[in-house]
């Protein structure tokens, strides 16, 4: 009991100051703490400090020192941190604006997807209750906030606030704030009582303080709310799903990249034991060693990098192609070794089709982060919900057919908790014509809203006429899908010009696996069905005197097909929370510069 007493007494008098030290060793030591600045939780953040191992070293025991009768000066020491700072957190008002920090200056506004790190900021304390502002831009500088509310270099001039709720009740997120606190932020020092407070767009001191929600970071194009699951499960899509990634190590960096990513899904990537069967990865094959981080190429070879991935991520499976199509049934997650022959980004999507046996496709990037959790039930919701997806209309035909002729009045169907049709409902024309929604492709980025709610658009999408075409198609191909080289005419299709790309995309999205499969073979060389085209030849194109040398966009020819089908895409809202991390490092060498 006394140790307590002492210790205690000792930890208020360093810490707050008031009253001085009964035991020299414990203030000696904990001005002396070697931690500057470390991480801590909670909100304010909770400095480390472990008073009852305050005379400890290393696991001594206490009754040990006593009966050696030493002196607690000469070993007694804390183990502890007095700094700590928090995570980046943002301070959001309760009409939807935050404290943002732009040009130098806070402001208070909403936040744009462009201006990234505008809304981040990190709280730090050196006892619990006071916080000192700090912000961090996107290019790496930290400044802090002064008691002049502007924002300084030096770290010595940042204002002090006492930091507590808003009420005695807010500590913890109220009703419908999912991670948000309440607080107000109060000036130390001075005789007067002055909180930080809003004045239409900037910060001011006043006796009224504006409350503060405090929740972590995302990055600015996210919606702080998040997505949430549908209310419905999906029986036709369970266990129905494949996620993919295609990967590319020659230089290390992007498998630094890669590891950040998956990590990622495997983290946020929710409802994945009710509808995902398996994720694959395919990994390409380079030559020699990969472009380190200082430019030569004395990285890892392809087979220490492979070993690097099945060390990183336990209980994934490495395997070659062959190997990977006998793989059992039961194996969650496979790691596809492609040989020297197997070359190509088109090549390794199409040995993931071969691969793929369920109805739907996730295709992640391997530069991309999630930041937040993502439902796929939410993703599988357009292709279900939307009254006019061929999915609804095909159950609604089968209800019809199934309809006892004395049934009088309707009743709602079984088994598809989400489908509340009734049978005798009249198809419309666009189902008795054969034209229901074909809803093939979920854009996992979504659009950027403030909205907390939960909703997606489909695409009206008509496909223009043209892409029937093979000689235009043949003319698109030419440029790349865009009027960007005025030099490069287009012969017969002057009038034209480059039509909106077709809609589908190798950018992260869910797809209907069943619609892709059922698309025509490649058109201009040989291939299977619902395939990218592997056609690596250089294609001459003349127009104008002039004559041009390029490749297939494998695809921009696979979406052609994939709108010849008759599909269109969704986007829902708000869209996974993700981000590029790849800071414009090619997975190419010649494109990439060590930053």
């Amino acid at each position: 009991f006394a140790i307590f007493v002492v210790v205690a007494g000792a930890y208020q008098a360093t810490v707050i100051g008031d009253l001085p030290s009964p035991c020299a060793f414990i203030e000696r030591e904990l001005s002396v703490a070697p931690y500057i600045s470390v991480s801590s939780g909670g909100m304010p953040p909770t400095p480390y400090l472990e008073p009852i191992t305050a005379g400890t070293r290393h696991g001594e025991d206490l009754a040990w020192k006593a009966s050696q009768n030493k002196e607690h000066g000469d070993r007694w020491h804390t183990d502890g941190a007095l700094s700590v700072e928090s995570a980046a957190k943002v301070l959001k008002l309760k009409d939807g604006r935050f404290l943002l920090h732009s040009g130098g200056e806070v402001v208070i506004g909403h936040r744009t997807p462009e201006a990234v790190l505008s809304s981040s900021w990190m709280l730090s304390s050196k006892q619990f209750g006071t916080v000192y502002l700090s912000s961090l831009n996107n290019k790496g500088a930290l400044t802090w906030l002064s008691c002049e509310l502007e924002l300084v270099w030096d770290w010595t001039q940042a204002c002090l606030f006492w930091m507590s709720a808003s009420r005695f009740d807010h500590w913890a997120p109220t009703e419908g704030e999912r991670g948000m606190g309440e607080y107000t932020l109060r000036k130390h020092s001075g005789d007067e009582d002055l909180y930080l407070a809003v004045n239409a767009t900037r910060i001011v001191w006043s006796p009224t303080a504006s409350p503060l929600q405090v929740a972590d970071w995302l990055p600015e194009a996210c919606s702080m709310t998040g997505m949430t699951p549908s209310k419905d499960r999906y029986s036709d899509a369970l266990g129905e799903v494949t996620f993919t990634m295609t990967t590319y190590f020659h230089v290390y960096a992007r498998s630094v990249m890669f590891r950040q990513a998956l990590a990622s899904v495997f983290t946020h990537l929710k409802e994945r034991d009710l509808y995902v069967k398996e994720f694959l990865v395919v990994n390409d094959w380079y030559d020699g060693r990969s472009l380190a981080f200082n430019g030569t190429f004395t990285g890892p070879k392809v087979d220490e990098n492979r070993q690097e991935m099945l060390n990183f991520f336990p209980g994934c499976v490495g395997a070659s192609t062959e190997v990977a199509k006998s793989r059992p049934k039961d194996q969650k997650c496979s790691f596809v070794f492609k040989t020297a022959e197997e070359r190509g980004q088109p090549k390794a999507l199409n040995i993931l089709f071969d691969l793929m046996v369920t109805k739907f496709w996730i295709h992640f990037e391997d530069d991309k982060v999630f930041f937040q959790d993502v439902f796929i039930s939410r993703l599988l919701a357009p292709m279900y919900e939307h009254p006019e997806s061929c999915w609804q209309e095909q159950q609604q035909a089968q209800a019809v057919k199934q309809l006892p002729a004395s049934t009088s009045s309707g009743g709602e169907s079984s088994d598809w908790g989400s489908v509340k049709s009734v049978p005798q409902r009249k198809l419309s024309q666009a189902a008795e014509q054969g034209q229901c929604l074909r809803i093939a492709s979920i854009r996992l980025g979504g659009h950027h809203s403030s909205s907390s709610s939960d909703v997606f658009d489909v695409e009206d999408y008509v496909r223009p006429k043209v892409l029937d075409d093979n000689n235009y198609v043949t003319a698109l191909l030419a440029h790349g899908g865009f009027d960007d080289d005025k030099s490069h005419g287009w012969g017969n299709y002057s009038d034209v010009g480059a039509v909106q790309w077709p809609l589908f995309s190798l950018r992260p999205s869910l797809h209907n696996l069943t619609y892709i499969k059922s698309l025509e073979a490649p058109l201009f060389c040989g291939g299977e069905p619902g395939h990218f085209s592997e056609d690596h030849n250089i294609t001459v194109w003349e127009d104008g005197g002039k004559t041009y040398d390029f490749h297939w966009d494998f695809e921009l020819e696979f979406a052609v097909r994939w709108a010849r089908g008759g599909a269109t895409v969704a986007t829902i809202s708000p869209g996974a929370c993700m981000r590029d991390v790849s800071n414009g490092i090619s997975s190419f060498e010649r494109s990439f510069e060590y930053r």
